[in-house]
């Protein structure tokens, strides 16, 4: 086991020790100012609507005294932003780009972007880039397909990991120390998931190299997914997916595309794994 892989073990574990203690920390000190504005960012994270200042502050537990200046200071430093109509607040994607500012996750979207786009001029069909968020993925980076008719998937989006081809692809792969992790989480949000049924889905797709199967959130529309693995200086796991649908101006079969999409994955995991 690699000292990263102990790393996430640890983490894993801590976290579950936290779960089973009740939610409770176990830090040896506090920062209530930082407290709150982690409380509003992981909130607003999670919706896809905006909140009042007085919706905010009964969602999160707080006060509107409590929470009004780190808002303004959230939205000055362009964490948070208003609707002009509302002034409710949202959360933006500064803090995605904060965190794709890592080395390795830089790397990943630096390295991928060229081969994304031959893929999409190639094929006409677009693409994106997907990584872990906890239990669930967020896109990275995209790809637009030259046709004007199509299905495109925002950077920033996220959805819960097992309802996308991505998610499940990224779980297959992941090391034991992350996915116990994630595990985890997933056990304590549904007290009923089937751990067995992942573990068999994990070596499917672990045989079959991919994903192609019909999306969970479109109908209509077939995830087909393919892992991107690094073994450069920072173990990357990532997933490329393209939403295909059978359109009369592209002929392409879900099976063609899908052996192109496997290429373009590979080929991105190689040059990752030479940085």
């Amino acid at each position: 086991m690699t000292k990263v892989e102990k790393g996430r073990k640890k983490a894993a574990q801590a976290f579950q020790e936290e779960a089973e203690n009740g939610g409770k920390s176990s830090l040896r000190y506090s920062a209530p100012a930082l407290e709150k504005g982690l409380d509003i960012l992981e909130f607003l994270s999670e919706k896809a609507r905006s909140y009042s200042l007085a919706q905010l502050a009964e969602e999160i537990g707080r006060t509107k005294g409590e929470i009004f200046r780190m808002l303004a200071v959230l939205e000055a430093r362009g964490y948070v932003e208003r609707e002009p109509d509302t002034d409710d607040y949202q959360v933006t994607d500064r803090l995605l780009r904060v965190g794709l500012r890592r080395p390795k996750y830089r790397a990943l979207t630096e390295t991928a972007r060229a081969v994304m786009e031959r893929f999409a001029a190639e094929t006409r069909y677009p693409c994106h880039l997907a990584i872990a968020s906890d239990e669930q993925i967020v896109v990275v980076s995209r790809a637009e397909s030259p046709d004007l008719v199509g299905v495109t998937v925002r950077v920033g989006y996220r959805q819960p990991l097992l309802e996308t081809g991505s998610g499940r692809c990224i779980l297959a792969y992941m090391d034991e120390g992350q996915r116990e992790h994630v595990i985890s989480i997933l056990k304590r949000q549904h007290a009923g998931i089937d751990i067995d049924a992942l573990d068999a889905e994990r070596e499917l797709i672990r045989k079959k190299g991919s994903i192609v199967e019909e999306s969970r959130i479109m109908e209509g529309v077939w995830d087909i997914s393919c892992p991107i693995l690094s073994t450069g200086n920072e173990e990357v796991v990532a997933a490329i997916t393209t939403p295909y649908v059978r359109l009369v101006i592209n002929q392409m079969s879900k099976d063609e595309v899908a052996a192109r999409l496997r290429e373009a994955a590979q080929e991105i995991s190689e040059k990752l794994s030479t940085i």
